[in-house]
C-alpha cells in the first residue's frame, strides 16, 4: 500500500508541477504566444511549426488546442492552417518525452528539485501573483515539483517490480497496453503524465519496449479529450477542428500499432538505441512525424470536408462571440470586432430595406440555408434579431471585464460596445417612422420627397458599407488609410447635415400643413439620428477618434 501511495504522490506532484509550469510560462509570455499564433495564419506548414514549437515551449498541447478553438471561433484563423497548428501540436508533445527521458532517470532529481522547489516556493509566497517575477517564480516551483514528482514515481516503480512478479502482464496482447494509455491520458488529460509512467515502468523493467510503445499510442488519442472537451460549447468551428483532432489521432495511433509496432524491438537493434528510454521517444517521435508526413496534402481538403458535413446548432444569433472564451482576451476582442461588424450589417440592412435597398449585407457572415417551407424574416423578426444580438454581445463584454485586459483592449471593448447600442438605437429610429415612409411613398403629393430622402439614406449607408469592408480588410480590399477614412467620415457628416437642411428647406417650400406636414417632420428627425448613429457607430468601429462629433439637425424651427 506503500508504494501505491508512492506512485500516486509521485503522479500527483508531476501533474501539479505541469499546472505551475504553464502557468508560470503564461505569465511569462502567454501574449507572445498568442501573438505568434494568431499570427501563424499564412499558410498551413506554418501553422504546424508554430504549433510544434509553441507546444514545446508551453509544456501544454491543451493550452495550444484551446487558443487554436478561440481563434477559428473569432474568425482570425482559417480552419486549413488551424488544422495545421493542431498537427504541430502533436509534434511537440514528443519534447517532453527526450526531456523525462534525458534528465529524469539520468540525474539526481533530489538534487536538482530542492533548490527549484526552494527558491520557487518562497518566490510565490512572497511575489505579486500577475507579475513578471511571480511568473518565474511559479515556473521554477513546477520544474521543482516535476522533478519531485518523477523521483517518487521512479523509486515507487522500482520497488513494485522488485517485490511483484510481472511475467503475466506478457500473456495479454500488445493492443491491451494502447487501451491503457487511451484511458490514462484521458483521465490525467496529459500525455506528458502518461509518457512518464510508461518511462517509469519501461526503466523499472515492469513493462517491455513493445508495451511501453503501446501505451504511447494509446495516449496519442487519449490527449484528444481536452480539446473535444472544448468544442461543446456548440459551435460548428470548434466542433470541425476537434473532429479533425480525433481523425488524426486515431488514424495515426491505428497506423503506428498496425504497421510500425511489430517492428519497434527489430528498429531498436537496428538503429543501434541500447537504452529503451530513447527507444521510446525515439518511437513515439518517429510515427507522430509520420502522421504530419501523411496528414499535411491532406489538410487542404480536410477544411472544406469539414465545413460540409460538421454542422453547428443555430440557437444563437452572434457568430463570433459565442465562440470564443471572454478570458483570451486577444481572440475575445478580434470576435467582438467582428461580432460588431454583424451587427452594422443588420443596422444597416434594416435601414436599407425601408428604402427598398439591400445594403449592409456584405458585412454579416453567411446565412444558414433556410429549410423550403419557411419564409424570410419580415423587419420585424430581424429587429428583434438585431437587439438579441445585442444583448449576447453586450453580455460576452461583461464577462470580459472580468478578465485582465490591458488599457489598449478595454478602451477598444468600450469602443465596440458604444457601436453595437448606436447600431440599435438607429435600427429604432427607423422601425418607428417605417408605416409613415410607405404612406407617404403611396401619396402623390409627396413621392418626390421621400425619393430624394431614399437617395441621400441609401447613398450614405453604400459609403459606410464601403468603408467597413476596406477596413476591416472583408472581400479582398485593401484597407485605407485612417487618415482617408476620417476625411471620408467628415465630408460624409457634412454632406449628411447639408442634405437635412434641403430636404427641410423643401418640406417648407411644399407649403403642406397639419398631420402631413407634422410626419414629414417626424420622419427627418429619426432618420437624421438614424443616420448619426449609424456613423457614429462605424466612427468608433474604425477608431477614426479626429472624424467631428455628427449633431442632429435642428427641426425646431420648421416645426
Amino acid at each position: 500500500m506503500l508504494d501505491a501511495w508512492q506512485l500516486l504522490a509521485g503522479l500527483g506532484l508531476f501533474l501539479l508541477g505541469m499546472d505551475y509550469i504553464e502557468r508560470g510560462l503564461k505569465g511569462l509570455g502567454n501574449d507572445v504566444l498568442v501573438r505568434v499564433l494568431r499570427g501563424s495564419t499564412g499558410r498551413a506548414w506554418t501553422g504546424v511549426l508554430v504549433g510544434a514549437a509553441a507546444t514545446a515551449l508551453m509544456q501544454s498541447s491543451s493550452l495550444v488546442g484551446l487558443l487554436v478553438l478561440a481563434f477559428v471561433g473569432a474568425g482570425i484563423m482559417p480552419m486549413k492552417n488551424a488544422l495545421g497548428v493542431v498537427v504541430g501540436t502533436h509534434v511537440g508533445t514528443t519534447v517532453t518525452g527526450w526531456i523525462v527521458a534525458t534528465v529524469g532517470f539520468k540525474l539526481d532529481m533530489g538534487a536538482l528539485s530542492l533548490p527549484l522547489l526552494g527558491l520557487g516556493g518562497l518566490g510565490v509566497a512572497m511575489l505579486a501573483e500577475h507579475n513578471r517575477p511571480g511568473a518565474a517564480a511559479r515556473l521554477l516551483l513546477g520544474f521543482g515539483l516535476l522533478l519531485s514528482g518523477l523521483g517518487f514515481m521512479k523509486e515507487g516503480v522500482e520497488t513494485f517490480a522488485s517485490t511483484v512478479d510481472m511475467v503475466w502482464l506478457a500473456d495479454y496482447p500488445v493492443a491491451i497496453f494502447a487501451v491503457v494509455g487511451l484511458v490514462l491520458a484521458t483521465l490525467l488529460q496529459s500525455s506528458s503524465a502518461t509518457m512518464m509512467i510508461s518511462l517509469s515502468a519501461l526503466h523499472a523493467g515492469v513493462i517491455t519496449l513493445p508495451m511501453g510503445a503501446a501505451i504511447t499510442i494509446g495516449a496519442h488519442i487519449g490527449t484528444t479529450s481536452t480539446m473535444a472537451l472544448g468544442a461543446l460549447r456548440g459551435d460548428a468551428a470548434s466542433r470541425r477542428v476537434a473532429v479533425f483532432n480525433v481523425i488524426y489521432s486515431t488514424a495515426t495511433a491505428v497506423f503506428a500499432l498496425l504497421v510500425l509496432l511489430p517492428f519497434v524491438a527489430p528498429m531498436q537493434a537496428w538503429l543501434g538505441i541500447e537504452d529503451p528510454l530513447y527507444s521510446l521517444v525515439a518511437f513515439h517521435t518517429l510515427f507522430t512525424l509520420l502522421g504530419v508526413l501523411m496528414f499535411y496534402p491532406l489538410l487542404g481538403y480536410a477544411a472544406p470536408l469539414l465545413e460540409k458535413y460538421v454542422a453547428g446548432r443555430r440557437n444563437q444569433v452572434s457568430q463570433f462571440v459565442s465562440k470564443v472564451p471572454p478570458s483570451i482576451s486577444e481572440a475575445a476582442v478580434a470576435g467582438l470586432e467582428k461580432e460588431t461588424l454583424h451587427a452594422l450589417g443588420r443596422a444597416m440592412q434594416l435601414t436599407a430595406s425601408a428604402f427598398g435597398g439591400r445594403t449592409g449585407q456584405a458585412l454579416r457572415p453567411a446565412s444558414v440555408p433556410r429549410r423550403r417551407l419557411t419564409g424570410a424574416p419580415g423587419f420585424l423578426d430581424e429587429y428583434q434579431a438585431l437587439k438579441n444580438l445585442e444583448g449576447e454581445i453586450l453580455t460576452f463584454i461583461t464577462a470580459m471585464q472580468t478578465s485582465e485586459l490591458s488599457s489598449a483592449q478595454a478602451e477598444r471593448v468600450s469602443a465596440l460596445a458604444a457601436a453595437t447600442r448606436d447600431a440599435v438605437y438607429a435600427s429604432k429610429a427607423v422601425k418607428d417612422v417605417r408605416s409613415n415612409l410607405d404612406d407617404m411613398r403611396l401619396r402623390t403629393a409627396t413621392s418626390a420627397w421621400v425619393s430624394d430622402l431614399s437617395a441621400h439614406v441609401l447613398s450614405t449607408l453604400n459609403t459606410l458599407e464601403t468603408l467597413l469592408i476596406g477596413k476591416m480588410g472583408l472581400s479582398g480590399h485593401e484597407a485605407p488609410h485612417s487618415g482617408v477614412s476620417a476625411n471620408t467620415l467628415a465630408a460624409l457628416t457634412e454632406r449628411h447635415s447639408d442634405t437635412m437642411r434641403q430636404l427641410l428647406m423643401q418640406l417648407q417650400q411644399r407649403g403642406w400643413q397639419g398631420l402631413l406636414h407634422s410626419t414629414a417632420l417626424n420622419v427627418i428627425r429619426e432618420l437624421d439620428q438614424n443616420l448619426i448613429g449609424l456613423i457614429r457607430a462605424v466612427q468608433a468601429c474604425m477608431n477614426t477618434e479626429s472624424s467631428p462629433d455628427v449633431e442632429p439637425v435642428d427641426t425646431e424651427i420648421q416645426g
